[in-house]
């Protein structure tokens, strides 16, 4: 008869550990002033390096989180102004020879009502020669 052993698991179980933040904050200055060592927290609370770096990087007075600052000389800042204002210009420019246009293709529209026929499909123009003698009709688009 053989005899069969049942393994037995033992399942350790932690506790949640909370840290007070006077605790984490003393432990910090500790560690900045040199006192004691990250390791040296690690072993005596049995906490994890992480947490300790954490608590660090959250409490400590020298290592503050940076915040990412964009500078731009007055150059750029100059340039960007200069370019800002050209759009605008180019903007208005562009507004008006829209409304120089429609205000040109409602002229044709009204003639061709008036005259009775199409004047864009009828149109030509007369150009002249170098010797100034000379015309030949050209159908314009």
């Amino acid at each position: 008869m053989t005899k069969t052993r049942a393994k037995t698991t033992q399942v350790q179980r932690t506790s949640i550990r909370i840290f007070s933040e006077e605790l984490k904050k003393k432990l910090v200055e500790d560690i900045e002033f040199k006192r004691i060592s990250i390791r040296e927290v690690v072993n005596l609370y049995k906490v994890s390096g992480t947490a300790v770096r954490k608590w660090l990087n959250k409490y400590s007075l020298n290592k503050k989180r940076s915040t990412r600052v964009v500078v731009e000389s007055a150059s750029t800042e100059s340039k960007i102004m200069v370019l800002l204002d050209r759009i605008a210009q180019l903007e208005q420019s562009l507004g008006k020879k829209q409304l120089e246009l429609e205000f040109l293709h409602k002229v044709v529209d009204l003639c061709s009502e008036e005259l009775g026929y199409d004047i864009k499909k009828k149109s030509s123009t007369m150009l002249l020669n170098t010797s100034g003698n000379a015309t030949t009709r050209v159908q314009t688009l």
